[in-house]
């Protein structure tokens, strides 16, 4: 028995009587199973299963198949095989997986216990839920008579599998294919395979949404939200939009998604290849190191026999911080430091967790961050040392404007101010869109109407000077929006007041679906219609004073609140800026869950 164990370290091996008893056991299943019946250890919906396996050894001398075994509140699914030899049965099985039903009820269908992510049904009954409740009667009564139901279900129109199992409650387990989907689209043969197995992989969790390829045309004329673009060597070819607010683990979902379909374009004809483009670890939940790839020991130096089970955090910086982040669900874009065996590395890592381990794609992003450092220092120095120049420039002119000028003089001295405080206002503005683009603020919902209303009274002195009569009118709402909110209208109203030559600005909203749309219109000169197109473009300006940043900076600012903005302009009569902002209300707990089987 004992040199029949060590042929097997992967499985758990054990002799019966002819009676089903337990004679003994080793691997998986403990020795307690001693004197325990094989019957009995079964989940009760496979016990029939189990018999039939053990009478079907003792009478053709062997037999095989697959037993479920309940621990608690899930189930490990084993494949199991049977051999008689002699007055004994011979037993080997190894573990497939683990099944935790998705919820519980009781046979009237009361939600007693239900997974993290579907909380919010426990204490509803699935009968208030589900379309048709004749039908869920039917199905339930089949899952009584035949101990399982499989079938498919549709959850907020999303399509999955079901399967119910009814022991002494009813267990429903519904499987999301979503990564086992992703991990057949580097075995496509063409882009259009890559194309129709991601649009399978989306249509698992996302009801609303199109892809664009730029060589196509643009698809459908819905309202855009998010834009996941798809990269083929460094170019944008195409994106996935997204019509919907999605949660934080669909937006982890849809990246690596995106990340699979660019590498899997670019490795049509090597698809084998595709992950080795990628530095890859795992690590179990303690930290400790349990695989590297190839790619890995590239970056690092270090190959697999000298950090297996080692704690990664001998190695990489900010590792707490790293747990808090995989605790919360995910991990991206998780900046950090190696120390190579060489050199010191900064990484840029993506981690999931899978099962009970983590498994992390790390992005070495050295010199990247060594050509930024380089630049913010140039960038900061420079801004600094100019700002500064211009302010003793402006001092030393205050000077002379003070001595005796002929009016020409004046004319000059006037001319020249107004370049140093042009300077002086690019240099602002591209310290405030450099702020914008390394902010990790997180958005939150605030309260438009007031920012907006103090915008329009840090403006009061200029509009008294101009002569512009300034119409203000907001409902009280909340957009998703962060610190920058006001740059947006303080832009934008400067934009009028300087080039439209207007005497009146409108600021007007109302509330449309899910947006606060707000409307910023003038009455000056307009804008000509070949301009249009190009006036949000960074640094651009037709002619005259300002820095071309302004407009570019209104146009970040609402993509990175997942808004939009849009312009109508007619010459001689004005222009008018449309912002659409997402509003921050909470979804109606009546919309949490709709079920249909």
């Amino acid at each position: 028995m004992e040199k029949l164990f060590s042929l097997f370290d992967d499985y758990s091996i054990f002799k019966l009587d002819d009676m089903g008893n337990f004679l003994e056991t080793k691997g998986f299943w403990e020795s307690e199973l001693v004197g325990e019946t094989f019957i009995n250890i079964v989940s009760e919906e496979d016990r029939k299963k189990a018999a039939k396996l053990f009478i079907e050894a003792l009478s053709e001398g062997e037999a095989k198949g697959k037993i479920r075994i309940k621990f608690d509140d899930s189930y490990g699914v084993y494949d199991i095989k049977l051999v008689k030899i002699g007055d004994f049965i011979y037993g080997a099985c190894r573990k497939i997986c683990t099944e935790e039903p998705s919820f519980i009820s009781d046979f009237l269908g009361n939600i007693l216990m239900a997974k993290e992510e579907l909380n919010e049904l426990c204490g509803k009954n699935i009968f208030s839920m589900v379309e048709d409740r004749n039908k869920l009667t039917e199905i339930i009564k089949t899952a009584i008579e035949n101990g399982e139901y499989e079938g498919k279900i549709f959850i907020n129109e999303k399509e999955a599998k079901v399967r119910i199992k009814a022991t002494q409650q009813l267990e429903f387990f519904i499987e999301e294919d979503f990564f086992k989907m992703i991990d057949r689209i580097p075995d496509s043969n063409n882009i259009n395979e890559v194309f129709e197995k991601a649009d399978k992989a989306l249509k698992s969790i996302l009801s609303n949404y199109s892809f664009r390829l730029y060589d196509i045309g643009e698809i459908g004329e819905e309202e855009e939200i998010y834009y996941y673009p798809i990269s083929v060597f460094g170019e944008i070819v195409g994106e996935i939009v997204i019509h919907e607010e999605i949660d934080e683990i669909k937006n982890n979902m849809l990246k690596f998604l995106v990340l699979t379909v660019s590498k899997s374009i670019e490795n049509l004809k090597e698809p084998s290849k595709i992950l080795e483009d990628f530095a890859i670890y795992r690590i179990n939940v303690d930290g400790n190191i349990i695989y590297v790839n190839k790619k890995f020991e590239e970056i690092t130096g270090y190959n697999l026999e000298e950090i297996k089970n080692r704690n990664f955090g001998e190695f990489a910086e900010k590792r707490e911080k790293f747990f808090e982040e995989i605790r919360k669900g995910k991990v991206e874009n998780f900046v950090t430091a190696w120390k190579g065996k060489k050199r010191k590395i900064i990484t840029s890592e993506f981690a999931w967790k899978v099962d009970d381990e983590i498994v992390v794609m790390l992005n070495d992003i050295t010199s990247q961050k060594e050509r930024e450092k380089e630049w913010e220092f140039y960038n900061s120095t420079l801004r600094h040392d100019i700002f500064n120049k211009n302010e003793i420039a402006l001092g030393y002119i205050g000077l002379i404007e003070k001595t005796n000028l002929t009016k020409k003089q004046k004319q000059f001295l006037d001319k020249i101010k107004d370049a140093i405080l042009d300077s002086n206002k690019l240099i602002e503005n591209v310290r405030k869109a450099e702020e914008i683009r390394k902010t990790k603020e997180k958005l939150s919902p605030i309260n438009i109407k007031k920012v907006v209303e103090s915008i329009c009274e840090s403006y009061e002195e200029q509009f008294t000077k101009e002569n512009i009569k300034v119409h203000c009118s907001l409902e009280e709402s909340k957009v998703f929006a962060d610190a920058f909110l006001g740059e947006i209208f303080s832009n934008l109203i400067k934009n009028a007041i300087q080039h439209a030559d207007c005497k009146n600005i409108k600021i007007y909203g109302k509330k449309e679906g899910r947006y606060y749309k707000i409307n910023v219109e003038d009455d000056g000169r307009g804008i000509e219609e070949e301009h249009l197109e190009k006036i949000f473009e960074e640094g651009w300006k037709k002619s005259g004073g300002g820095s071309g940043l302004g407009l570019y900076i209104v146009k970040k600012l609402m993509e990175r609140y997942g808004g939009k903005i849009d312009v109508e302009s007619e010459l001689g009569k004005g222009t008018k800026f449309v912002l659409s902002f997402r509003t921050g209300g909470k979804k109606k707990k009546a919309d949490f869950l709709k079920i249909r089987f």
